[in-house]
């Protein structure tokens, strides 16, 4: 799934926040012109996810998943692009703060695996999602058994969605 949405927090909040941040450690692996390349690190777990920190943009690769996020200017406004599953969306533990400044429900995905490049809102999205899950659940159980319980994400999860709430912090405690 890629999706794009409009965030909170500005380019230099947050490259700050990757740099110097009580909820990990980081590393600076390379300086080049125009290029800083940081891991930064769990420091509960044995986890890191990789960090460019560039002029007018960052690339933050998750740790386990590969999944991807891209912090950029947009005008005056900063954005994110995400590009990685569904379930995975802002549920990192090691993602600097990424506050979507809509609904987030209200974003286009703009590609997926599920809808191709048909432009649908992630709230559409994720009605989808839920029935091919169900379909699965129902029609293979035997191999859905299988799969992961992590199918869905506690945050942007479909059955947890407030309208009009703030989504919680993957920072809280549980």
């Amino acid at each position: 799934m890629k999706i794009q949405f409009e965030i909170k927090e500005k380019l230099p909040e947050i490259i700050a926040e990757v740099r110097h941040s009580d909820k990990w450690q980081t590393t600076v692996v390379e300086k080049t012109h125009g290029l800083e390349r940081v891991t930064i690190k769990d420091p509960n777990y044995d986890s890191e996810a990789c960090i460019e920190i560039w002029e007018h943009e960052i690339h933050v690769r998750t740790a386990w998943s590969n999944y991807t996020y891209r912090v950029f200017k947009r005008g005056d406004s900063c954005w994110c692009e995400y590009i990685g599953a569904y379930r995975g969306l802002l549920e990192q533990t090691l993602l600097p703060t990424l506050t979507p400044k809509m609904n987030i429900l209200d974003s286009v995905v703009i590609e997926s695996s599920l809808t191709g490049n048909k432009k649908e809102t992630l709230r559409t999205y994720s009605s989808e999602n839920l029935k091919l899950k169900n379909f699965r659940r129902d029609n293979f159980k035997e191999e859905y058994n299988r799969t992961s319980l992590q199918d869905h994400p506690t945050i942007v999860y479909d059955e947890y969605i407030k309208e009009g709430m703030p989504m919680p912090s993957p920072y809280d405690d549980k």
